[in-house]
C-alpha cells in the first residue's frame, strides 16, 4: 500500500460538500479517474458525513469544487494533474 493512501485526510467541519468533474475517456482526465480508484473510499472513510460528489460528463476538463458554510464555492482545475497531486488539492481545499 503507497503511503498516500495510508495518511489521514480529516477536512474540516466547514466543508460541506466536494464536487469531482471529470470526463470518462478524455487523457485530461485521467488523473481524476485514477484519484477516484485510488483515494475515494479512504477519503469517505476519513470523512463519513462529507458529500463527496463524482460528476461524469463527455468532453470538459477536469476540476474540483469545494462547497464551504453560507454556501461559498471554491474551484481548482485539474487538467492533466496526477491522482497524487489531486489528493494534495483536496488536503489543501479541505483547511
Amino acid at each position: 500500500m503507497r503511503l498516500s493512501l495510508l495518511r489521514n485526510a480529516k477536512l474540516v467541519p466547514q466543508l460541506k460538500e466536494l464536487r469531482l468533474h471529470l470526463c470518462q475517456t478524455s487523457d485530461a482526465s485521467k488523473g481524476a479517474r485514477d484519484f477516484v480508484q485510488r483515494h475515494y473510499v479512504n477519503l469517505k472513510k476519513d470523512n463519513p458525513n462529507l458529500p463527496i460528489l463524482i460528476r461524469e460528463c463527455g468532453g470538459i476538463q477536469p476540476r474540483l469544487w469545494a462547497r464551504y458554510e453560507k454556501g461559498k464555492e471554491t474551484s481548482v482545475p485539474l487538467t492533466n494533474q496526477s491522482a497524487d497531486d489531486i489528493m494534495k488539492q483536496v488536503e489543501a481545499l479541505g483547511k
